[in-house]
């Protein structure tokens, strides 16, 4: 038995915790719907399982001349249809081959993104926590919230909500009430850089002449110049005492 003060959990956690291919799959689901952990993945699992079990036990008993088995089958056609996971007409073999996206598809955070009043499922989630959305003029603040068929077209911003004005730059640019359900939510897609495609352009040669190389210059080795100036007249050398002496002797030799 539960308590006020320690509730009992609403959902079954997975028997084996660590399983790749189940932790890949429900982190897929995540991104996509914009939730907070796996917890309501699971949530939503088990939501869908309690209803599975049922249409199981139905079509057992629809064979036997049961009429509460075709009141309840009957019952429980009705609410999934009512709460838009199933369509018109609908049987029990469809309940059983309901996935878990069937059920994420019909949260009010969900629905918030598809009718275009959020630019991303987790803008819708913030939008829904600070009480900007109302169901039915009736302020709603749990974004896991099951939106009904008919309560689909009355999601709408609360009146006290500034995000009424559309100049306010929280609100997305595109118009409203214009998303079309039918159409999956789509991941954003990476945008590739743009590269420039270079013109075909002529040959160098046809556009300019060939500019000319300066010729080599080669080193040649500078031969001797001769100087245009005469020499310089040799100066006779100075006499010295000796030879001073001997014409001295001569010239008196020459005199006698």
């Amino acid at each position: 038995m539960s308590s006020q003060k320690f509730p009992r959990k609403r959902y079954d956690t997975p028997m084996h915790p660590w399983k790749e291919n189940r932790i890949k799959s429900e982190r897929e689901l995540i991104k996509k719907y914009g939730l907070k952990s796996h917890t309501e993945v699971w949530k939503a699992k088990t939501y869908l399982g309690k209803h599975r079990e049922q249409a199981r036990e139905l079509l057992a008993k629809i064979g036997t001349a049961n009429p509460q088995a075709k009141k309840e089958s009957d019952q429980l056609l009705v609410h999934l249809t009512r709460m838009g996971i199933l369509s018109i007409g609908a049987s029990l073999d469809d309940v059983l081959a309901l996935e878990t996206e069937a059920v994420l598809s019909r949260r009010l955070q969900t629905l918030v993104y598809l009718k275009g009043f959020s630019m991303t499922p987790y803008q819708a989630r913030q939008l829904i926590n600070h009480g900007h959305i109302a169901v039915n003029n009736r302020k709603v603040t749990i974004p896991s919230y099951m939106v009904g068929k008919d309560e689909e077209g009355q999601i709408q911003y609360t009146i006290r909500s500034p995000l009424n004005e559309i100049s306010h730059p929280a609100r997305p640019k595109v118009d409203m009430y214009k998303a079309d359900l039918s159409v999956p939510i789509k991941e954003p897609v990476e945008e590739k850089p743009v590269v420039a495609v270079p013109l075909k352009q002529e040959p160098r040669s046809a556009i300019a002449a060939p500019i000319a190389q300066p010729a080599a210059v080669v080193a040649v080795p500078q031969q001797p110049t001769e100087s245009l100036q005469e020499p310089a007249e040799e100066k006779p050398a100075k006499q010295t005492e000796k030879s001073k002496e001997h014409t001295k002797k001569e010239k008196k030799t020459k005199g006698a």
